[in-house]
């Protein structure tokens, strides 16, 4: 990015009063600055302002080049998964794209205009193992509380899915086969055994516990990787719990072993699936 003509100039004043030789010639006094020393009027300061506003030129004009020399690579070069990733946040619903472009005119939009019609807060890519089809996540809704795109799983443009397949149709490169998910969250449940200090009431013990497990599955990151010791390490810092001893845990039915990452990218957390079987610590013998 191109410095300032100011931050040039000052850069290059900086090393010249920093030279002996000058200031002794000058007979400048040090720990002062350039400016404080020589007026805006000098032949110096003219000179030096001179060559840093052609400097300033030349580096707005290698900003230039290079942003042409990387919308050129961008445009022979297949795109990577982030790519589209990016393109997917980017998504404006009820917005037409530029004619033969990936890109939307937003020069009469406000910033508020523009963040309602972005309507897909979290999105990612990859491709899908064993194939070559690229598979695209997208939630919207807020942190703690999120939600898969209105519509249904068609090309149906009347619905915001809808409009957000034709959207990928639209901008992919030619030959790319892509799938959607655009679903509820996983849901999950788990079991564990706590064994807590009898000092502290049961039902504040559980209530904390609780709290941990669901900030940890309702903060990990979108298509985050879930994993049953990451879960009990949450719990296991929880005042009055001594013992965390995992039981189970599943996604959708079925059983996590080790780890896992949600099928839609999230996990749909219900109180009501989290078992927590609370037990004194001194009961045990």
């Amino acid at each position: 990015m191109a410095r300032s003509t100011s931050d040039i100039k000052q850069s290059m004043t900086g090393v010249f009063i920093q030279d002996r030789l000058i200031r002794e010639s000058y007979g400048l006094v040090e720990g002062k600055t350039f400016d404080e020393q020589f007026s805006r009027a000098s032949l110096e300061s003219i000179l030096f302002y001179n060559l840093a506003e052609g400097i300033h030129a030349l580096e707005r004009f290698f900003d230039t080049h290079r942003s042409e020399v990387n919308e050129i690579i961008e445009n022979i070069l297949p795109h990577r998964a982030k790519w589209y990733r990016d393109k997917a946040l980017n998504f404006m619903i009820d917005t037409l794209l530029i004619t033969d472009t990936d890109r939307y005119d937003t020069s009469e939009m406000t910033d508020e205009q523009i963040e309602e019609k972005h309507i897909v807060k979290y999105a990612t890519a990859i491709e899908e193992p064993g194939s070559s089809v690229l598979v695209i996540k997208i939630a919207t809704g807020e942190p703690g509380n999120l939600q898969p795109l209105p519509g249904g799983t068609g090309n149906d443009a009347t619905d915001q899915a809808g409009q957000f397949r034709a959207y990928i149709n639209e901008i992919r490169d030619a030959g790319v086969r892509w799938n959607l998910v655009n679903i509820s969250g996983d849901a999950f449940t788990c079991s564990l055994d706590i064994y807590y200090s009898p000092m502290l009431l049961a039902s504040d013990v559980r209530r904390a516990v609780q709290n941990a497990i669901r900030d940890y599955i309702t903060g990990l990151p979108f298509n985050g990787e879930y994993s049953n010791m990451a879960l009990i390490d949450a719990v296991q810092v929880v005042d009055g719990v001594r013992i965390a001893d995992f039981r189970s845990a599943t996604a959708n039915g079925n059983l996590i072993n080790a780890k896992t990452i949600p099928l839609a990218g999230y996990f749909a957390y219900n109180e009501d699936n989290i078992i927590i079987n609370m037990i004194p610590h001194n009961a045990v013998q």
